[in-house]
Formats: C-alpha cells, sequence, structure tokens
C-alpha cells in the first residue's frame, strides 16, 4: 500500500485531521437528521406497502407491477448520477446543494399520494401506467432530496469519529421516521375490519405521510441554511458538463474502495428488496400471522435498527468501520435466512400459532446489527470521497453518494422485479385475499407448494445475497491510518495552494 508521509508525531488517523471546524453541537446534528424523515417514511411505505396494496388489494399482475415498481426504480437510477454531478457542480446565493432539496419534496409529496390512489375501475393497461408514472416521480424526488442532502452531511466535518455521529443521528431519526409509517400503517389506518384490504385505507394513508416529509425536510433545510459556512464550494470545471459527468463516472470506479462498496450495496439492497416486498405475503401465508402480529415483527425490525444506532458510536471507536460493516451485513442475513429455514426443514414445527417472539427477537438483533452496518457504510462513504479528492483532485460527495443510490435502487428494482415474477411463476393469485376479506369470507387458503415457494425466495435466499456482500466487503482497505494519511496530504495540498 502506498503510504502519505505525515508531518507531525501524532497518530496516523483521521481523528482531528482535516478543517479546522469546530465540533458540531447535538442540536445541530438533530437539525440536520430530521432530513432523513422524507428518505424514511417515502422509502418505508413503498418498501412494505405498495406491493401488496398493488397486487393484492388493487388486483393486478405480481409481475406487471414488478415490472412496473422496476421500471421506475431503474429510470431513477440512470438520473442519480446526473443530479450528483449537478449537485457537485453548481453554484447559487443557497450553496450547491439546498436548490436541489427543496426540489425534491413536493415531487416526493405529490408522487407519494398518487402511488396509493390507483383508480377503481381503470383498466389494468392505464393502472400499470400510473403505477410507473408515479413510481418513477417518487424515486426522482427522493433522488433530488436524499443525494445533496447525503452529500451536505459528508461537508458537515471531516473528523473520522465525528462523521460516524453525524450519520447515526440521521439514521435514528430516519428509523423512527419508518416505525411512524409502520405503525400509522398496520396501527392506525390498516387495522380494523379488513385490515390490510381496506383500499379506500391507502390514501388518508399516504397524505399523513407526506405532511411528515414536508415537517421533516423543511426543518433539515432550514438548520442546513443556518450551517451553510461549513459547505464546500463547487470546483468550476473546463469541460462541457456530459463530458464532464463522463470523466467523473471513469473516475468514480477507477477508486477501489468506491468499487467494492458499490458492489456490496447492490447485493445486499436486492437482499433486503426482495425481502422487504415479499414481507407481508411471507408473514402472511408462510407465518400465518395476523395484521396485528405482522406489525410486531416489522416493528421488531425497526425498533432494532433503532436501538442500534447508539452502538455504533462504541463499535466504531474500538473496531474499524470495515469490521463493524462485515458484522452487521452477517447479523442482518442471519436473521433473514435462519428462521425460514428452520421451518423450511423442519426444525421449527408447522402447527399452532406463529412464532412471534423468535421472529420478533431474530429480527430485533439483525436490526441492531444492521444499522451500526449502515452507519459505518455512510461513513466509508464519506472516508472515500476523501480518498476520491486525492486521487483525482476534485470534491465530488454527490456522485460518491449517487452511485450508492444507483446501486440501491437499481438492485431494489431487481428485487422487485424478482418478487413480482416469483409470485406469478408460482401460480399466486393477485387480489383473491383482498375480495375474500372485504367479503368478510375465510383467509385465502394456497397451496403447500406455492407455500413453501415464497418461503425459500423470502428467506434463504435473501440470506444468501446478504452474507455475499459481507464477503464482498472485506477487499475494502481504507481504514483509519489510510484516511488519515490522506487528510493530512490535502491539507497540505490546500495550504500550498492558498
Amino acid at each position: 500500500m502506498t503510504t502519505i508521509a505525515s508531518s507531525d508525531s501524532r497518530p496516523a488517523d483521521s481523528r482531528g485531521a482535516g478543517r479546522a471546524l469546530p465540533k458540531l453541537g447535538v442540536g445541530q446534528k438533530v437539525g440536520y437528521a430530521t432530513g432523513a424523515v422524507l428518505d424514511g417514511v417515502a422509502s418505508q411505505a413503498i418498501n412494505i406497502f405498495l406491493f401488496f396494496y398493488a397486487t393484492t388489494v388493487c388486483g393486478l399482475p405480481a409481475a406487471l407491477v414488478g415490472f412496473a415498481l422496476a421500471a421506475g426504480l431503474v429510470v431513477d437510477a440512470v438520473v442519480d448520477p446526473l443530479i450528483g454531478s449537478a449537485s457537485d457542480a453548481l453554484r447559487s446565493r443557497f450553496g450547491r446543494r439546498l436548490p436541489f432539496m427543496a426540489l425534491g419534496v413536493p415531487g416526493t409529496m405529490l408522487s407519494l399520494v398518487m402511488l396509493f390512489s390507483l383508480p377503481a375501475g381503470w383498466p389494468t393497461g392505464w393502472l400499470v401506467a400510473w403505477l410507473t408514472a408515479a413510481s418513477i416521480g417518487l424515486r426522482t424526488s427522493i433522488s433530488l432530496f436524499v443525494l445533496p442532502y447525503n452529500a451536505a452531511g459528508a461537508e458537515l466535518s471531516d473528523d473520522y469519529d465525528e462523521r460516524s455521529s453525524i450519520a447515526a443521528w440521521r439514521w435514528g431519526i430516519g428509523m423512527l421516521a419508518a416505525m411512524a409509517t409502520v405503525l400509522l400503517g398496520f396501527g392506525v389506518f390498516l387495522s380494523g375490519p379488513g385490515g390490510l384490504s381496506q383500499r379506500g385505507a391507502y390514501l388518508p394513508f399516504a397524505a399523513t405521510l407526506a405532511a411528515l416529509v414536508a415537517l421533516g425536510a423543511g426543518a433539515s433545510m432550514w438548520w442546513l441554511h443556518r450551517m451553510a459556512a461549513r459547505q464546500h464550494e463547487a470546483v468550476a470545471g473546463s469541460d462541457a458538463a456530459h463530458l464532464r459527468l463522463l470523466r467523473q463516472l471513469g473516475e468514480l470506479f477507477r477508486n477501489a474502495s468506491f468499487r467494492t462498496l458499490f458492489l456490496a450495496a447492490l447485493l445486499l439492497f436486492t437482499a433486503s428488496a426482495i425481502h422487504s416486498t415479499l414481507g407481508i405475503h411471507a408473514n402472511t401465508y408462510f407465518w400465518r400471522m395476523t395484521p396485528g402480529q405482522i406489525q410486531i415483527v416489522t416493528l421488531s425490525l425497526f425498533g432494532g435498527l433503532l436501538l442500534g444506532a447508539p452502538l455504533a458510536g462504541p463499535m466504531l471507536r474500538r473496531l474499524e468501520k470495515r469490521t463493524v460493516l462485515v458484522i452487521g451485513v452477517i447479523g442482518l442475513g442471519s436473521a433473514l435466512a435462519v428462521p425460514t429455514t428452520l421451518r423450511l426443514v423442519g426444525l421449527l414445527p408447522d402447527r399452532g400459532a406463529p412464532p412471534v417472539a423468535l421472529l420478533a427477537g431474530a429480527i430485533l438483533i439483525g436490526g441492531m446489527l444492521m444499522a451500526t452496518a449502515a452507519i459505518a457504510f455512510a461513513s466509508m462513504m464519506a472516508d472515500a470521497a476523501d480518498e476520491h479528492e486525492y486521487l483525482f483532485g476534485g470534491r465530488q460527495e454527490g456522485l460518491y453518494f449517487a452511485g450508492w443510490a444507483f446501486a440501491s435502487k437499481a438492485a431494489s428494482g431487481f428485487g422487485s422485479l424478482i418478487s413480482g415474477l416469483a409470485l406469478q411463476a408460482i401460480g399466486f393469485p393477485a387480489g383473491s385475499s383482498g375480495a375474500q376479506a372485504a367479503a368478510g369470507a375465510a383467509p385465502l387458503q394456497l397451496p403447500p407448494g406455492t407455500v413453501t415457494a415464497i418461503g425459500i425466495i423470502y428467506g434463504p435466499v435473501a440470506g444468501v445475497l446478504a452474507l455475499a456482500a459481507a464477503v464482498t466487503c472485506l477487499f475494502y482497505r481504507l481504514d483509519a491510518t489510510r484516511h488519515g494519511e490522506i487528510l493530512r496530504a490535502l491539507a497540505a495540498r490546500r495550504g500550498d495552494a492558498s
């Protein structure tokens, strides 16, 4: 490994290196972190409820829904690098991040409402077109806000530990927003007679979520405006915008740290998408849970994701970020795969009441470990952006987080597509349970082979993909020592240029 000489006798890591910025207060971190409400609410609404709403409640074919959601994600994944690059290059009186964030908020609110208000009585083709357009609109609007928002967070501090603290607060607020989404869905709007099959309840549910988006995003933008002095200035480029983007993308994939994180994210987000997309189906038909029991298990996941945030700081102070990431991803993969596999091989009896306590406990622990991994991941991406400046001479936080978002959305689209095609292939009947529940009939009974197939895809397949992501993370080489050397070299370079 190439080393960079340090000019002082301090330990060669990045704690305290970089720009001479005062430490952020808790209020500043929380104020910034409220922006995570937008992604926490919108993403969980579509990840948990949308596939079930479109297929089982509205009766659309699962494969077409999978294609519609995948199309939205793939289009957005292509747009993400454009947003990231444009945000990095923008010069305005409000900085280079806030204008894009302001554009994303109303689009997120409108698209969220559209997704959960599919018109009754329309032909299937028109409904799929509506779903596709709203999906593209929502994903693009989320990106307009989240990519500059994450990049702004990376710019608030250069300190190795403080970056992890910022990421932890952002993660914690996002998980609170996700839990609020679950509680409002299962516990308020979709509870009572008819449960999840109440078609008319989804619109007020979505409108309430849109209001939460406005509150959280608005507060974060106000705080970021107050901390504008911490943001990096855009560096003027001499090449045209399209040529600049092509050059920047080439530089991005020449960085081994980014390549490793990108591939790991692809694998992990595909696993997560499969598990979340089929979550209500698996919990209803494989585990035979009631809506109340599904809420308990789902909240256990988000409870774990929230409880894990305070663990990240102590772990990241004692262990390398890569180590924390690998431990967390393995923990999540085990939580996804082990309970379902035990049932499939006959070690967990398929009779009596569903093992809600076991499932809730497993997913709680997996969520806690995954929280530490996600916080480490976000902090590692910010460190890789510093390495990018050292290697190529420009600040590209927006493009780095766009690359992460590209991996997330392309993988989520692939996961949704796999889920839709799988349900179609195993003969899952569209709309049957919604019609039966509305009529007061008994829950839909599926053939044993169909139930087993849902379990295999939902559990072992998702778990194996998560474990593959953990193996990929082992190839990441940017540790605290190397990062400290890079920051000192950058500080010296900036000093020479001034």
